[in-house]
């Protein structure tokens, strides 16, 4: 196979085009350039590696030949159009297209998108006619270049239609990401008790806020990043230690633990390693809020930090451990096999079954390890070991 041939199969396969479900889309186009030609024959071809792929003509259904037997193998290797007096030329007088059907004349005109590869043609076919007028030629011209915006316009919905469900993703993920901590927030301004007698309360009260509100708007910074950057580029300009990373998780969670009456504690050993963000508040925020969901009140979560050297590198290993209703070994397994399921929170919070799920493909995407432990009614173990880019 030449470079063309590579090229154009690559083309047609990015395309990704049921050839069968195509004639409502040229059926038309096709027809009209019968008309235009003054010709019995006319058809709309797409030819691969090995074969034409005929999605609409006058004949009015779908067929397919050896490319090699066909003329159009020809035009496509042409840069504007291929004319032939069919009857008369070597290549092709002897052919059941002459022979048999009776054609003496072939006009073809190359589908190129982007003025590049010829993925496929127009064709017209004439057992009477010998030659077309400059007008019917340019008419030609014009209903293949209408061809290819439809083409185009195909390949453009399809990309728009998965940008589309990228962004729909994407704005699951923040609003899974943000409701928690904000809805944790809000829940502590209501639960404060807000008379003067407890003035030095309410201060702790709002600075505790004000800190976790800087902490959502930077994790949706964080969460965007996701969507904006390729797995091998995820390294940010800013850096972590671990007890700046540890500083911002307690900034972010506590107010939505505190709100339903949940220990979140830590642990770490000061290292003065420094560290790409690489998305850490993403998921290990996705832990925290996962164990709130599914931890009663006055349960306990244990978040636990530390850096894992090896001879290559260094890892950050997070272990976040609750004491909540824990899961079934079928929900575990549905985790491990990235099936999303949904489960309502112990206070009724309302769920979508992405977040460990989620946890699982950023770390994947980092080359981490993600690994869970759980049993009914006696917690679960979330554990991540994470590459670090420094």
């Amino acid at each position: 196979m030449n470079t063309q041939d590579f090229k154009r199969a690559k083309v047609l396969a990015d395309l990704d085009l049921d050839y069968q479900e195509l004639k409502s889309d040229f059926q038309d186009l096709s027809i009209l350039a019968a008309k235009v030609a003054g010709t019995e024959l006319s058809e709309v071809n797409f030819i691969d590696n090995y074969t034409q792929w005929t999605v609409a003509g006058s004949a009015g259904e779908f067929s397919q030949k050896p490319r090699e037997a066909s003329i159009c193998n020809i035009t496509i290797t042409e840069d504007h159009q291929f004319e032939s007096r069919v009857d008369l030329d070597l290549r092709f007088k002897d052919s059941s297209y002459v022979q048999k059907e009776g054609y003496k004349y072939y006009y073809g005109i190359p589908l190129k998108l982007n003025d590049e590869i010829a993925i496929g043609t127009l064709c017209i076919g004439g057992k009477t006619i010998e030659d077309l007028s400059e007008n019917q030629v340019e008419q030609l011209h014009l209903i293949a270049k209408q061809i290819e915006k439809q083409i185009l316009l195909k390949q453009k919905l399809r990309l728009a239609q998965k940008q589309a469900l990228e962004e729909r993703k994407l704005k699951r993920r923040l609003a899974h990401d943000v409701r928690s901590p904000l809805s944790g927030i809000a829940q502590l301004i209501e639960l404060t008790d807000h008379s003067k007698e407890h003035y030095e309360e309410l201060i702790d009260i709002l600075n505790l806020i004000a800190s976790s509100t800087t902490s959502v708007l930077q994790l949706v910074e964080d969460i965007l990043s996701v969507d904006t950057k390729s797995p091998s580029n995820f390294e940010s300009d800013s850096f972590f230690t671990l007890e700046s990373l540890t500083q911002k998780l307690m900034d972010l969670y506590s107010p939505q633990a505190q709100a339903k009456d949940i220990e979140l504690n830590y642990e770490f050993q000061p290292n003065a390693l420094k560290f790409s963000r690489n998305n850490l508040l993403p998921m290990i925020g996705n832990l925290i809020s996962n164990s709130i969901k599914f931890t009663e009140t006055g349960g306990q979560i244990h978040l636990k930090l530390e850096i894992e050297h090896t001879q290559n590198t260094n890892n950050l290993s997070v272990l976040v451990s609750d004491t909540g209703i824990g899961m079934s070994a079928q929900q575990v397994d549905d985790i491990i096999n990235k099936k999303a399921t949904h489960r309502t929170g112990t206070s009724g919070e309302k769920g979508y079954g992405m977040g460990l799920v989620f946890v699982m493909r950023l770390c994947e995407e980092l080359a981490g390890n993600f690994t869970v432990e759980s049993k009914p009614e006696e917690g679960t173990r979330v554990k991540l070991i994470i590459p670090l880019k420094q």
